[in-house]
Order: structure tokens, then sequence, then C-alpha cells
């Protein structure tokens, strides 16, 4: 049986995709939840972070919990938190597929992301994140490995989702090399030929998209993972702080 708070969160994420809840609308505040006799003030706040999460809303000092507007890209680092609380990196409405993985030589951007000489092996692997409703691409995802992580957890080798959460989940729960730090980059351009074929584009589109980068070092100073995602034409990356 699933914990209360799971059972809200979920009677709470089927009214947003039925409309009920429109993106930019404020839910219930959690003590008029309470009230309500929708559970504990405990099981209340679970259930908005796991909406959270799930990249249905946006929770924030002052504004309360704001249904979220859909779409939005996602950081490696946020897809990490993700898979830590809910155990999937993806957010709600949202699927992959087209997982590859496979060593290959190394371009000259990952060697030096990741510390190595242009050509020597490493792992690449690859999934599409798309929109479950349209199938509209949402991202094209790539993670850039060193060979050795491969040789010791040859399940980064299949190209398929992987069921114990990211890469990075598998990698240091299972090498003991905790995550010390994130590079991360972000910035637009204009889409190329090379483009076509992971954003599902024709090739002459010339359209701005989201470039986002990010090198995982864990605490001995080596880079785990270099991640590159390419946005779709369109999406657009937002976050929301309190302050």
């Amino acid at each position: 049986m699933p914990p209360k708070w799971r059972d809200l969160a979920d009677a709470i994420a089927a009214k947003i995709r039925a409309g009920e809840y429109a993106p930019g609308d404020r839910l219930p505040k959690i003590e008029e939840l309470v009230i309500a006799g929708k559970g504990s003030k405990t099981t209340v706040h679970a259930a908005y972070k796991a909406l959270e999460a799930d990249g249905l809303v946006i929770s924030s000092r002052g504004h309360g919990t704001v249904v979220r507007t859909p779409g939005t890209l996602a950081t490696a680092a946020e897809r990490e938190e993700r898979s830590k609380l809910t155990g999937s990196s993806w957010r709600a409405g949202e699927r992959s597929d087209s997982h590859m993985a496979g060593i290959v030589s190394a371009p000259d951007d990952v060697a030096e992301a990741l510390g190595i000489t242009p050509g020597d092996r490493v792992l690449r692997r690859s999934r599409t994140y798309r929109d479950e409703d349209t199938r509209a691409v949402i991202s094209h995802s790539t993670s850039w490995i060193p060979a050795q992580l491969a040789d010791e957890l040859p399940e980064l080798l299949i190209g398929k989702r992987l069921n114990s959460g990211t890469s990075i989940d598998l990698i240091t729960r299972h090498t003991g090399r905790p995550v010390a730090r994130r590079l991360s980059t972000m910035w637009p351009r204009i889409t190329t030929p090379a483009d076509a074929a992971p954003l599902e584009i024709p090739e002459d589109t010339q359209a701005a998209v989201i470039v986002m980068t990010v090198q995982v070092i864990d605490t001995s100073g080596m880079t785990i993972e270099y991640g590159v995602d390419i946005g779709g034409p369109g999406r657009r990356w937002t976050k929301e702080e309190a302050i």
C-alpha cells in the first residue's frame, strides 16, 4: 500500500493533468488541506515536495505552491535530485526513449572535459526525453563517462534505461566515488543539420535552442561524467527560487 502522501500527490497530479489546476494556479495552502481532512501537515508537505520533484509545481516563500508551465528543460542536477527523491529522472508527463550506449573515441571537447586524450576510449550514453502526450522532443541528452567506469560497471554499457536511477546514481553507489561538485554551463545557439536526427527536425531548420552541459566531479577531482543536453526548438529552462 502506498504511503498517504503518495496517494495525495497522485490525486493532485490527476487534477493538474485534467486542467482543474491550470499553469500559474496556486494550490491550496497546506493548512487548508489539513483542515479539509486530506492528511497531516507532514503528509501534505511530503505530497507537495513529490509534486515539485515531478516537475508539476514550483514552491517558493511568499508565493506558495504554483502549477508549473509544462515543457521546460531540466538540468542534469535537477534530474539527479528527482531520481533521489522519486527513483526516476522523469518528470510528470515526460518519458525517455531511444536509449543507446557504447564505447567510442573521445571527441576533442569531451576529452577536454574528462581530462583525457582525444581519441581515447570513452562511454557514450544517449537518450531522448519527450512529451508523453504529444511525443514532441523536449531534449536530447548525452552522457560521456570514462571507459574505466564502464569496465567496472558493465550495466552502463547496456543500451536501455537504467533501473537504478541515473548513471551518476549507479557510479556513486557502486564505486565509492561521491560527487564533490558540478560545473554547469548553458548557452543558446542556432540549430545545425547535425541536430536534425536527435531533435527530430528537418535538416534545414534554423531555430534557437539551449545547450546545457555539466561536469560531475568526484572527491578525488576526477570528472566521472560529462553531460550534454540540447533542448528542442522553443524549449526553455526556468527556475524559481525563494529569497
